[in-house]
C-alpha cells in the first residue's frame, strides 16, 4: 500500500489500539528552541554548528535517562530558550534559560542544573508547558493533526504551548506531552487539548488518550493508567510508584502507594495484537503491534502488604 493512501494514526484510532504504556521514557528533557524547518531528523539536519550537535550529543549519553526536543513558536525572537526539565514522579521542574547565540549552549552546565546545584543563569519554574508534536518531516500524521491541536491551545495557553519535533510515537498523533511531569497524551483531538490543559493545571490526569508517564517503565505506565482508570484516581499525586517485578516473560507485578494507606497492585502483560497495522506513515507493509493488557488489579490495606 502507496503511504499517500492512509494515515497511520487514524488506522491506530480505526483499530481501538490499546494506547496505556505507549510512552517515551525520559527523566531529564532537554528543549531547545529552534524556530528554523525540522528536516526528519531534527539535530542531525540543522543548521548548528558540529561542535554544538557534539555538545548536545554528549550531553545524552552522560546525563542518565536524557532526552532531546526541538522547540519552536511563532514568531521567532531574537533570543532563543532552553528549558531543562527534571520530568521526575515527585517535584518536577523546568528551569528556562535565555540564549542569544546557540554556541552558548556549549557553557551551559546542564548537568549541574540536572543535579540541582545551579541554575546557570536560568529560571525555575513549575509552570505547565505544552508540546505538541508538529514533526511534519518526520511523519505526515504528526502535521496533520498536530498542528490544530497545536494552534487550539496556543489560543488558550499562550506561551505554555509550543510545537515540538518527534516525540515518538506517530500512530499516536496528534501527540501532546505536559512538562514538567512529563504525561504523554496520544489521538489527541483539538477538544481535548483544551480539556487535557484545563486538567494539568487542576493538577489532574485525563485518562482519555492517556499514554503515560514518562519517568516509569512501559510496564508501570500501563499499570498506573489501568489503575487510574479503574479506580478513578486522577490527582497527579495520587499514586507513587512503589515496585516492579516480573511475574513471567511478559507479565508484570505493579505496585502503587495510593491515597488513605492504600496499596493498589496490578498484573500487567505485554501481548501482540490480532490485528495489523501501519505503524507509520512512511511504512511498507501492516504489521501486529504489542500493547499492554490489564490481568488483575488488586486494592490492598498498606498493613497487609509483605514484600
Amino acid at each position: 500500500m502507496s503511504q499517500t493512501l492512509f494515515f497511520c494514526s487514524e488506522l491506530s484510532r480505526n483499530a481501538g489500539e490499546q494506547i496505556f504504556g505507549t510512552a517515551p521514557t525520559g527523566e531529564v528533557w532537554l528543549l531547545v528552541e529552534y524556530p528554523h524547518p525540522w528536516g526528519p531528523r531534527a539535530l542531525e539536519s540543522s543548521a548548528l554548528s558540529v561542535a554544538v550537535k557534539q555538545h548536545l550529543n554528549n550531553l545524552l549519553k552522560t546525563i542518565p535517562r536524557a532526552r532531546l526536543l526541538f522547540i519552536k513558536q511563532s514568531p521567532p525572537r531574537d533570543t532563543f530558550s532552553l528549558f531543562v526539565v527534571r520530568a521526575r514522579a515527585r517535584r518536577p521542574y523546568a528551569v528556562r534559560l535565555m540564549l542569544a547565540d546557540y554556541e552558548d549552549l556549549r557553557s551551559i552546565n546542564v548537568e549541574a542544573i540536572v543535579a540541582g546545584d545551579s541554575l546557570e543563569g536560568g529560571t525555575l519554574t513549575h509552570d505547565p508547558l505544552f508540546l505538541v508534536c508538529t514533526h511534519g518531516k518526520r511523519d505526515k500524521c504528526c502535521a496533520k493533526f498536530g498542528n490544530g491541536v497545536y494552534q487550539r491551545l496556543r489560543e488558550r495557553e499562550s506561551a505554555s504551548a509550543w510545537q515540538s519535533s518527534h516525540v515518538g510515537g506517530d500512530r499516536f498523533a496528534a501527540n501532546l506531552v505536559c512538562f514538567p511531569h512529563g504525561i504523554f497524551y496520544g489521538h489527541v483531538g483539538e477538544e481535548s487539548a483544551a480539556q487535557i490543559g484545563e486538567e494539568y493545571a487542576r493538577g489532574r490526569v485525563r485518562i482519555e488518550n492517556f499514554r503515560g508517564r514518562a519517568c516509569l517503565s512501559h510496564p508501570a505506565q500501563a499499570a498506573e493508567c489501568f489503575v487510574r482508570a479503574e479506580t478513578g484516581l486522577v490527582g497527579l499525586d495520587d499514586l507513587a510508584l512503589a515496585s516492579t517485578r516480573r511475574a513471567g516473560e511478559l507479565t508484570w507485578r505493579v505496585r502503587f502507594d495510593g491515597p488513605d494507606k492504600k496499596v493498589y497492585e496490578a498484573r500487567v502483560t505485554n501481548r501482540v495484537s490480532e490485528f495489523r497495522t501501519f505503524v507509520t506513515c512512511n511504512s511498507s507493509e501492516p504489521k501486529n503491534v504489542a500493547s499492554f493488557v490489564l490481568d488483575d488489579l488488586r486494592a490492598l490495606d498498606a498493613s497487609d502488604v509483605s514484600e
